[in-house]
């Protein structure tokens, strides 16, 4: 909940006390509410590929939990994947879900978030002291869609990306469970696109790369980030149009729980996967309100400022396929090239005033995303550009041959996916 003290934040974690250390230092006014994360894998999966997160035991989990506890921190561990497979209606399946519920309430864990509603209702019913959170794969856009999680049982509510700048729609959800104990959440720094065509497969894809005995859990391709990072670095004004929250902004939302009279909103800042010089800067930017670098190395983005983003990757499983002929090595070394990301700039110092638009005049549901790098001859109200002229303001290209470099290994990588030479089949029609 706001208060005097500040706006309140959900944050990740890898599990690294150093984390609970600098919080209990630097967080004078307590405004960290919660710390999310969960085990590499387990038999429910969750919202990123496994591959990606560190291996904890369940000691470090239980620890972990309990200092949170003694810091007046809750500690939600996640159970979000998007999709469970049907396992949850095949009965061995089912009792090996139950059995790892049993497990996490015995580890004193208090809060889960999940992304479905018979997941939250089987917590609710045979786990009544856990709290559930209601996960960004539920896509909670709408009113109707809020108040029909409370129904099933939601104690808290992550609202869908293309909420954090629609002030309007904001302030009704404020509103209508204003004197209630339901808390809301935003997340900041997803950098996800707006209105993003790969975001239902993308979330499907991590999903059932998340379990022990999931789909390419050791082995994930991930179609949807690479086309996610492609258009944004080809087209610059994704970047801006991206619903993220900068620290500087974070006034505008305490102000908005001000004015409704309804403070039950968090800020949700992820990433779990990145290391902890990340995170503690990631924190520290919204603690002080204040960034003066690029808004990229705040952003889930990968590249060497970042803090040495993504560096629990596990590559065995593609050593594996491609020695069994089941990958093609030149597609998986333009894969490693792709994820590793030219040097761009978004100054967040030259951002001042941007998200005024938005507080006050909202129409992204009317109008097209002028996306293209180019001016048009003649503008057309069809179309808004608003984010398109911030972008040639903000954002600039820092080395232009390595980002020709890139351009041309992620093209390359795109051709053997959709030729699927990167499978070993259609060889001819693939790049090398």
């Amino acid at each position: 909940m706001l208060d005097n003290s500040g706006m309140r934040y959900d944050m990740a974690t890898n599990f690294d006390t150093a984390i609970l250390d600098h919080i209990e230092k630097y967080d004078e006014k307590h405004q960290v509410a919660s710390l999310f994360g969960k085990f590499k894998t387990d038999v429910i999966g969750g919202g990123r590929s496994s591959n990606t997160l560190p291996d904890i035991t369940e000691k470090q989990l239980i620890d972990y939990n309990e200092r949170c506890k003694k810091m007046g921190i809750h500690f939600n561990y996640l159970l979000n994947p998007m999709c469970l497979g049907n396992r949850d209606m095949l009965p061995v399946e089912h009792k090996k879900i139950i059995e790892f519920l049993k497990k996490l309430e015995s580890y004193g864990i208090e809060w889960v978030t999940v992304n479905s509603p018979y997941l939250c209702e089987i917590i609710k019913k045979q786990f009544p002291k856990i709290h559930v959170t209601v996960g960004q794969y539920a896509v909670i856009q709408t009113i109707q869609q809020a108040r029909q999680w409370v129904d099933l049982g939601a104690d808290e509510l992550t609202l869908s990306h293309n909420v954090n700048r629609d002030f309007d729609n904001l302030r009704n959800y404020l509103k209508v469970f204003k004197d209630t104990d339901i808390r809301m959440r935003v997340i900041a720094n997803n950098g996800c696109l707006h209105d993003c065509p790969f975001s239902l497969n993308h979330a499907a894809c991590v999903s059932h790369s998340s379990t022990p005995d999931g789909t390419a859990t050791n082995c994930c391709i991930d179609y949807s980030i690479v086309n996610c990072y492609y258009r944004k670095l080809t087209k610059p004004t994704h970047l801006i149009a991206s619903d993220w929250i900068r620290p500087e902004d974070v006034h505008y939302y305490k102000e908005l729980c001000d004015e409704t009279g309804n403070h039950n909103l968090v800020i949700k800042l992820v990433e779990r996967s990145k290391p902890t010089a990340f995170l503690i800067n990631l924190l520290d930017a919204f603690l002080h309100e204040s960034y003066d670098g690029s808004l990229t190395e705040l952003l889930n983005w990968l590249d060497e400022r970042n803090s040495g983003s993504q560096t629990h990757i596990d590559a065995s499983g593609y050593i594996e396929a491609v020695k069994n002929g089941e990958l093609d090595l030149h597609s998986i070394n333009y894969y490693i090239k792709t994820l590793q990301l030219p040097k761009i700039k978004i100054d967040n110092t030259k951002l001042n005033g941007f998200l005024e638009h938005f507080v006050h005049n909202y129409h992204c549901k009317e109008k097209i995303c002028w996306l293209e790098s180019y001016d048009p001859d003649e503008r057309s109200d069809k179309y808004c550009y608003y984010c398109h002229d911030w972008a040639k303001k903000v954002i600039t290209c820092e080395d232009q041959k390595e980002f020709d470099k890139w351009l041309k290994s992620v093209e390359k990588l795109k051709e053997n996916m959709v030729s699927s030479r990167i499978f070993c089949l259609d060889k001819e029609k693939g790049s090398k």
